[in-house]
């Protein structure tokens, strides 16, 4: 029985399978399990290769890495778990070579260094690698390439740090624990242990990193005690993720939520097309009802002939995303050195198998009204009122489905969809709004457009969909290359206004109080000075950081890392407080912070939470008294957690400086003696972090272009499939006009008439939707009100109209096929 089931299902499905509706369906299932399943196995290539990297490139089976050296009795105990340790020391610093500087990542190594791997180096740029069993000597500096061109230097060149100097004798070409770098790209220089020592820079400068060899049981070891007397240090092993898995899990994750655009378009057109497959699958069972074979015998052909859509889609949606995955590794091999393609078919089944299971519910409705109808409901192939609300809850189901595999912050999930839904429920009202409005107005005139309008109103739901797909395709474009592009320029602005053109992100007591003399020597302006502590976030009350919150976010993997722990009496100008009460000069009680409020909410923290900071080797708890947020316009140096001056009395730890500068075109060179004379003094100029963020804008670009292009294809799917299940009704429309004496030239500017309206109104929310994100944006940011670009908007619509009024067109060419005889028959 159920191989005849099967073998009707086929021939039913044969029978459709070059008809409009089958053809849209496969559309929209193909363009999504393409996303997904190149989004899954992108994923999980970039993680196979950074756990092949964390046991090839971590150079020691565990690491401890933190802020203050061991001491000699803390060294004895780890010597007692691992079999042999070698040190390693980082600091930034600024190198300058005959006028020109540039900042680099220092690195002394002792005398067991490396300890696992080779460090490779050459004695040229073109000179192949030669594996060095130790580090440089004492006097020698070793540098990589990129420092070597960015300086002009070249082997036997002598360089100076703090007035020491070092003879460049190698290039570095690989070092074997790089991956503690994670995703750096900062140049890199190295030196013997014993020179550090003699710079003289401060230990709590310093990156500390211990590389030891363990086996199992004394890695287990290692970290009960690390847990118990090092809480401030990182510890990594072989048996651990990679530094960098988790940031790339919320990448994916992102994506995946990301993807809820794409099925909510999905959702509008399998809707739309639903009709369609209602009407024909209530028929076909009403012939087998009335042939005598049974309801379940309808539902399992049905089932067949969907599966057998799905099967048929299946190996042309492996080919296209092996494709697609092949194109973004080589994209991403510029971030991971050594990432291949692979074969990866297993991991293609858990994607596919998801998507299905979402495509299984948006398709439940038409088997739910295949089963429940009559023979003459089924004939007539009408919709219930419980078939359309089910269609609905469906859809609905079905995204929260998919919000909730990719969900791993509740904060970043809500803003997310509300971003969604706003934009959504914005293209909704505008579209009903403006042809309920139109209709309204016009009816008392006669005219093509008018009627336009009337008709349009009497099909709002489908018009709507049609609107909010090419809606939500053009709002996406528009923000990507009009709003982030005018964002970047502003950005540039407000900072060189309010901060200045160079910023200091870390300076020592001494460093500041030479730059404010040098500053007032030369008439230079300084435009912000804010002082602040390194502290590391150990307990939220009472449990560990990781114990408190295991959900992935910006906010928990910044306070992982030691933080910028500021003071200060009163609410600070670019402030302002959200909860709480700040301090009161006059309150004895040191023992309270403000918190940024965004990472309140990130991490689930409340007025009153206790949080324990470990600062210079000691423990110290607040409490949460107050919340704060940025204020703009009074500079941009800000901090997440901020405390009282009185707890300075309390505290013993080095203090540092931030600080913000304006220099003209011929201060610059004055940069290279400071440089010289304080090399760890932290700055970076304007330019270059407007350099950084248009690195960032140009990659999110490239990004949120290749996601519209399928919202393009989706949106253009909607189009076809509201033709499509009203196609039938257009005819009717269509004929009904001829039979009044009108010609078919008449409906087709009807028709020409209706698409520039959607068109139009499609346009108009797309701008309207950019604009008010930007002034959202600009006045949380900048105090500004936005000023868009005015050519790209006339373009963009111009664009708009042309585009959907040509597809609209052509998609309805078949409609305007009706005749007079046509509505007889069909009457």
């Amino acid at each position: 029985m159920l191989a005849t089931n099967f073998m009707l299902a086929w021939q039913f499905y044969m029978q459709e399978f070059t008809q409009p509706h089958q053809r849209l369906l496969r559309w929209v299932q193909g363009v999504l399990l393409l996303f997904i399943v190149t989004l899954s196995l992108s994923s999980h290539s970039i993680q196979e290769y950074l756990q092949q990297n964390l046991q090839g490139l971590l150079g020691a089976d565990a690491v401890i890495s933190q802020k203050q050296p061991l001491s000699a009795e803390q060294l004895k105990e780890v010597s007692l778990f691992v079999d042999k340790v070698a040190m390693t020391q980082q600091i930034q610093t600024m190198l300058t070579y005959q006028g020109n500087w540039q900042q680099a990542q220092l690195k002394a190594v002792d005398h067991q260094y490396p300890l696992q791997g080779e460090l490779v180096t050459s004695t040229s740029l073109q000179g192949i690698g030669e594996t060095s069993l130790s580090g440089p000597e004492v006097g020698h500096m070793w540098i990589d390439a990129r420092l070597m061109a960015s300086l002009s230097l070249d082997i036997g060149d002598e360089i100076s740090i703090a007035n020491k100097a070092f003879t460049v004798s190698r290039l570095l070409q690989h070092e074997p624990d790089r991956l503690m770098e994670g995703h750096s790209v900062a140049m890199r220089a190295m030196i013997n242990a014993s020179d550090m020592q003699q710079l003289g820079f401060s230990n709590d400068l310093i990156r500390y990193r211990y590389l030891m060899n363990a086996n199992t049981q004394q890695i287990d070891e290692l970290i009960a005690w690390q847990q118990e007397n090092l809480p401030a240090a990182v510890l990594h092993h072989k048996q651990g993720k990679h530094p960098l898995a988790l940031f790339w899990q919320r990448t994916e994750n992102f994506m995946g939520l990301a993807s809820i655009i794409l099925f909510f378009m999905a959702a509008i057109a399998i809707e739309q097309l639903s009709q369609v497959f209602m009407r024909k699958e209530q028929f076909f069972s009403a012939v087998c009802l009335s042939l005598g074979a049974s309801k379940s015998t309808g539902i399992q052909v049905s089932i067949y002939k969907w599966l057998i859509g799905i099967l048929l889609l299946i190996p042309i949606v492996i080919v296209f995303s092996t494709a697609f995955h092949w194109l973004i590794i080589n994209f991403l091999k510029e971030t991971f050195v050594n990432l291949a393609w692979q074969w990866q078919l297993p991991s293609m089944f858990k994607p596919i198998s998801f998507v299905i299971v979402v495509f299984a519910i948006f398709n439940a409705p038409v088997w739910f009204a295949t089963y429940r109808s009559s023979i003459a409901q089924q004939f007539r192939g009408k919709q219930t009122v419980i078939s359309h609300w089910l269609s609905k809850l469906c859809s609905i189901l079905a995204l929260c489905i998919v919000a909730f595999v990719y969900s791993d912050n509740g904060l970043l999930t809500l803003m997310m969809v509300s971003a969604i839904m706003l934009t959504i429920a914005l293209m909704v009202v505008i579209s009903w709004g403006s042809l309920t409005l139109g209709e309204s107005v016009t009816q008392h005139v006669s005219g093509l457009f008018p009627f336009a309008l009337f008709m349009m109103k009497q099909r709002l739901l489908s018009k709507s969909t049609q609107i909010l797909g090419i809606g939500l395709c053009a709002f996406l474009l528009l923000f990507t290359l009009m709003l982030l592009k005018d964002l970047g320029a502003s950005m540039s602005a407000y900072q060189r206004q309010h901060d200045g053109n160079a910023f200091i992100s870390q300076a020592s007591q001494k460093q500041m109080s030479f730059v404010e003399d040098w500053s007032e020597e030369h008439n230079i302006r300084i435009r912000q000075v804010k002082p602040y502590m390194h502290a590391k976030l150990i307990e939220v009350n009472g449990q560990s950081l990781a114990e408190f919150s295991d959900k992935p976010s910006e906010s928990l993997a910044t306070l992982s890392k030691s933080i910028r722990l500021h003071w200060s009496k009163t609410i600070p100008t670019n402030n302002r407080v959200v909860e709480g009460r700040w301090w009161q000069e006059k309150n004895t009680n040191w023992q309270q912070v403000s918190i940024e409020q965004e990472v309140m909410t990130d991490l689930g923290l409340q007025l009153g939470d206790e949080l324990a900071f470990f600062i210079n080797n000691k423990s110290y708890t607040f409490e949460i008294t107050a919340s704060h947020e940025f204020k703009p316009g009074a500079g941009s140096i800000t901090f997440w957690v901020q405390m009282p001056p009185s707890a300075l009395t309390h505290i013993q730890a080095s203090q540092y400086y931030m600080a913000s500068i304006e220099l003209d075109e011929a201060q610059w060179s004055l940069l290279a003696p400071l440089w010289q004379k304080f090399p760890t003094l932290r700055m970076v100029s304007l330019k270059e972090i407007t350099q950084r963020f248009d690195k960032t804008l140009a990659m999110i670009t490239k990004v949120i272009s290749g996601f519209s292009l399928m919202i393009i294809l989706l949106a253009g799917v909607v189009i076809l499939a509201s033709i499509n299940a009203l196609e039938s009704k257009e005819k009717k429309k269509n004929s009904v006009i001829m039979s009044f004496g009108f010609s078919r030239a008449t409906c087709l500017k009807l028709n020409i008439i209706e698409w520039l309206v959607t068109a139009f109104i499609t346009a108009i929310g797309a701008i309207l939707g950019t604009y008010i994100a930007g002034q959202l944006i600009y006045q949380s940011q900048f105090s500004l009100n936005y000023n868009p670009n005015f050519i790209w908007l006339a373009l963009t619509l111009l664009m708009i109209l042309s585009l959907t009024t040509a597809l609209g067109v052509w998609a309805s060419r078949s409609s305007l096929k009706s005749s007079i005889r046509q509505l007889i028959s069909n009457t």
